[in-house]
């Protein structure tokens, strides 16, 4: 068993299928497969389950990759430690954006990044916030921008920023320079699909006030969300850094509900694996940085750093 071995199987337990991962490995399937028979022949037990679905881990299976997660971690931080010493740190850095917050931090970030550590390969991931701490938490991403983080012993959170979210109309709509709740909860609405955290957000503002809503219909797919509000078939709630350019195209317009009621916590969540990782930090400080800079310029409004954040 060795290092070749380990990355190999890793990639098959995620891909769940011999052939993608032979395609992402750039090795030939057949010899894909002999590697995993070789490995499974040499531990003695069954590690990969084939089936007309897919390849899927057995529970021993489970228990070796959670194991090679972290002995190829340790294998690219011994590497990234000893190139630490010319002060170029390297590796693969996979890092999670919610939808909303890819945005506006995802291409500043690669800018940074590629300017100060052009050893370091970035994979960037969107996706729900929940679904992103589930990858943190499972060591397939080293961090995460996450919604309302919990305590995970698998993790460590950083609360970072809270951010405020809008009502979103159709710029060609008369709407009050801020919505009272009620009013607000008259409007046809058209929300981001569960467990999405303005979707939480929204129905525990309207719930706790004992408030109904007309629900017109939802979808996960933001920019789903702003045509319809731009063809004047609802309203949705948004952060600025979905809407933003939408807005600035005059397509559509944010309104604040009064009182800042509507408000989500952002965090930083990282792998504790991979936390002590020097490409990890590298990552984790220039995000910060970024998003202090897009603050600053006011390109990202509604939020508000924590007080002693980063």
């Amino acid at each position: 068993m060795d290092i070749r071995q380990l990355r190999y199987f890793v990639k098959v337990v995620e891909l769940k299928n011999i052939t993608t991962a032979a395609e992402a490995l750039f090795i030939a399937q057949p010899s894909l497969s002999q590697h995993m028979a070789n490995l499974e022949s040499e531990l003695g037990v069954t590690l990969l389950e084939r089936s007309v679905h897919g390849t899927r881990a057995t529970a021993i299976g489970e228990l070796l990759y959670r194991h090679a997660k972290t002995i190829l971690r340790q294998f690219e931080d011994t590497r990234s430690a000893i190139r630490q010493e010319s002060e170029s740190p390297s590796g693969r850095v996979a890092i999670g954006f919610p939808t909303s917050t890819s945005r506006i931090l995802a291409a500043p970030l690669l800018a940074r990044l590629q300017e100060r550590y052009p050893l370091i390969e970035l994979e960037m991931v969107e996706a729900s916030s929940g679904d992103l701490t589930g990858q943190v938490a499972a060591d397939r991403l080293a961090l995460a921008v996450t919604m309302d983080a919990r305590a995970d012993s698998r993790l460590r959170i950083e609360p970072i920023l809270e951010e405020e979210l809008f009502v979103v109309v159709a710029s060609s709509q008369k709407a009050p320079r801020a919505f009272g709740i009620e009013a607000f909860a008259k409007l046809p609405l058209l929300l981001p699909t569960h467990p999405n955290s303005v979707r939480v957000a929204t129905e525990r503002l309207l719930r706790d006030r004992q408030l109904k809503f007309r629900l017109v219909a939802e979808t996960s797919a933001v920019e789903i969300l702003i045509l319809a509000v731009e063809r004047g078939l609802g309203a949705t709630v948004l952060p600025t850094a979905a809407f933003a350019l939408a807005q600035q195209h005059g397509r559509v317009r944010g309104v604040p509900i009064k009182g800042r009621p509507l408000l989500r916590e952002l965090s930083l969540s990282l792998s504790v694996p991979a936390a002590h990782s020097p490409a990890v930090q590298c990552v984790r400080e220039l995000l910060l940085q970024v998003i202090d800079e897009e603050i600053a310029s006011k390109r990202w409004k509604g939020v508000r750093r924590f007080s002693g954040a980063g």
